[in-house]
C-alpha cells in the first residue's frame, strides 16, 4: 500500500495531525524528525473556505508531503458544522490538490458513494473510517464493522474505539490482525495508547501523533512516540539513526 510516495506496511509510518495553527514551524519539526505523512486537519482551520484549504495544502506539498485530508463532521468528533453538501463541494476540490495523497471519509457519510469516483479518477488513496468514542464493542461488531469499511470501497480501512480497560485494545488487535485487508487501528484512552506504538505488530499500517494539543484521545506526542517506536522496531531505528543523534532516540 502506497500513499503518495510513501510506502505503507514494511516498517512502522507516523503521521502527525496539523491544523493551520503555527503551520510552517510544525512542517519544519515533522521533516527533521522524518515523519511520513502529515494528516491535514481541514475541518481545524479557523476559516474553511476554498482559499484557506488551498492555501493550506500548498504549504504541506511545499514542504514536500504528502497529506491524508480530512473534513471530519462535528457528528464523528471533528469541528465542521456545515452540510454534506457544503462538505463535497469543498472535498471536490481537496481531491484533485497534489498534495492530498489519500481522504478520510466516514463510513456513515451520505456523501461517501459521491466521493469514491472522484478519488478514482484522481489515482488517490480512499480512507473510510469509523470512530467510537464510547466504547470498544464485541469481537464479532468489530469485525462486521472492519468488513462494511471494505465493502464501502476503501483502499484502507480504519477503525478507533475507546477503550474503558486494558483487555479492549488486546482485544481489537488480535481480531484486527486477521482481518485481511489494508488497515489502520487504534483503541483510543490511557487503556489504549500502547496500540499506537504495537499496532504495527498486528497489521496497522499507521500511527497517528500530534504537536502540543492531541486531536484524539490517547495519541502519544510526536518525539515521545518516535522514541518508543525506535526502541521497539529495529529497523524503523536503523533509519532513523542517520538524521537523528542516539542521545534523542536513547531518551525516553
Amino acid at each position: 500500500m502506497q500513499i503518495g510516495t510513501v510506502k505503507l506496511q514494511n516498517e512502522p509510518a507516523v503521521i502527525v495531525a496539523l491544523d493551520g495553527n503555527r503551520l510552517r514551524e510544525n512542517l519544519e519539526k515533522a521533516r527533521r524528525l522524518r515523519i511520513d505523512l502529515v494528516e491535514a486537519r481541514l475541518d481545524l482551520l479557523e476559516e474553511i473556505t476554498p482559499e484557506k484549504i488551498k492555501s493550506f495544502l500548498d504549504a504541506i506539498a511545499n514542504f514536500g508531503f504528502y497529506a491524508v485530508s480530512t473534513l471530519r463532521p462535528t457528528w464523528e468528533g471533528g469541528k465542521f458544522i456545515k452540510s454534506e453538501e457544503e462538505r463535497l463541494e469543498l472535498l471536490k476540490e481537496v481531491i484533485k490538490h497534489p498534495a492530498t495523497g489519500a481522504v478520510d471519509i466516514e463510513l456513515k457519510s451520505s456523501i461517501l458513494p459521491e466521493i469514491i469516483p472522484l478519488v478514482r479518477a484522481e489515482g488517490k488513496k480512499l480512507i473510510v473510517s469509523y470512530h467510537d468514542f464510547e466504547k470498544t464493542p464485541p469481537n464479532s461488531e468489530i469485525e462486521e464493522i472492519a468488513k462494511r469499511c471494505k465493502e464501502a470501497g476503501a483502499d484502507i480501512v480504519k477503525v478507533a474505539f475507546m477503550g474503558k480497560k486494558e483487555e479492549d485494545a488486546s482485544r481489537v488487535c488480535c481480531v484486527l490482525s486477521r482481518f485481511n485487508h489494508p488497515k489502520i487501528f487504534m483503541v483510543m484512552g490511557e487503556s489504549g495508547s500502547f496500540t499506537r506504538v504495537v499496532g504495527f505488530s498486528f497489521g496497522s499500517l499507521l500511527t497517528y501523533t500530534f504537536f502540543g494539543k492531541p486531536v484524539a484521545p490517547g495519541q502519544i506526542e510526536a518525539e515521545r512516540l518516535i522514541k518508543l517506536l525506535s526502541s521497539v522496531y529495529p529497523s524503523y531505528r536503523k533509519k532513523r539513526e542517520k538524521f537523528l543523534p542516539n542521545s534523542f532516540l536513547n531518551l525516553i
